[in-house]
Order: structure tokens, then sequence, then C-alpha cells
């Protein structure tokens, strides 16, 4: 983990920052996760449900230093799914000391919606529960950056995006 540290000052709380300079496209590293949540193994005592991600109808425990990732409307990496593990991965040249950020809505089918301060330009204000909520032009923006099981399962929706494009 030498090339990223958690800090205060992030978009909200706790926040990852580079330690170095990265280039659009670099993997940055694998995400720390701790284990699959499930009935039979669920949240433990001092485990949170904001520190979860949802990988392929799975739900995973992250732990440090990627369960600190904010959002950012726009961000400047994204999770790459090559195996059960995904990598953070660099949207765009990435100054040592920038905050690393992704969108929560990039491979996301539903959930809870908040209230968006990410101080972006682009900020939408609010995020939507799905990645088919967003605008489409993010969405055809993120259309790249969509995990495989995601693409799998809303097939059918993709491909009329992708007509559109």
């Amino acid at each position: 983990m030498t090339n990223v540290e958690v800090k205060e000052g992030g978009v909200e709380g706790l926040g990852i920052f580079a330690l170095q300079y990265f280039t659009n496209g670099e993997v940055i590293r694998r995400v720390n996760i701790i284990r699959e949540v499930t009935p039979d193994t669920p949240l433990q005592e001092g485990e949170q449900a904001e520190h979860c991600a949802y990988h392929d109808e799975k739900v995973v425990l992250y732990g440090y230093p990627d369960r600190h990732m904010n959002h950012s409307c726009d961000p400047n990496c994204y999770y790459e799914y090559g195996d059960e593990i995904p990598s953070v991965v660099a949207r765009q040249d990435i100054k040592n000391g920038e905050e690393l950020t992704v969108d929560y809505l990039i491979n996301n089918s539903g959930g809870d919606s908040w209230n968006c301060d990410c101080q972006s330009p682009r900020c939408r204000g609010k995020t939507g529960n799905s990645f088919f909520d967003l605008p489409s032009s993010f969405q055809m923006e993120y259309l790249p950056f969509l995990a495989p099981w995601f693409v799998v399962r809303y097939k059918e929706k993709i491909e009329r995006l992708r007509k559109e494009m």
C-alpha cells in the first residue's frame, strides 16, 4: 500500500490519496476485500454496511484503505473487474497528493440515492439510485468502465444505450 494513503480532507471524511503520479489507465492497486457478507456470515460488530460493495450479486466487505474511497461525479478512477478481486485504475492522470475517487453508480443497479456535494464542476447534486439513472452523457462516457458481469446482466439495456450512441 505504499502508493496511497488514507487521510482527512477528502470529499467526505477520510479519503484515499495518491503518494505518486499515476497515468491514465494505470492500475493503482487491487482492492482489499475482507470477505463476502452472506446471511450465514453477516456483518459483525464494528463492520459497517457503508464499507460493502456489490460484485456480481455478492456483497463484499472492503478493507483498509479501499473502504475510504469517496464518490465523485467526475471521478479520476474506476474499478476494473478482471477476476474476483477488482483493481483501482486511473481514469486520467493523477498527481501525487490528489484524492482518488470513483463514481459509485458505475456498476450499480439500485440502491440508495443521496445528496452529493463532491464539489466537481460536474456534480449532479443528487447521485441517483443506479447506473441507469445517470444522465445519458455519463452513461455513454462510463460504458468502457462497466464490469463484464454488469454488461451480461443488463445486456438489453446496455445494447439499447449503445445504439443511441
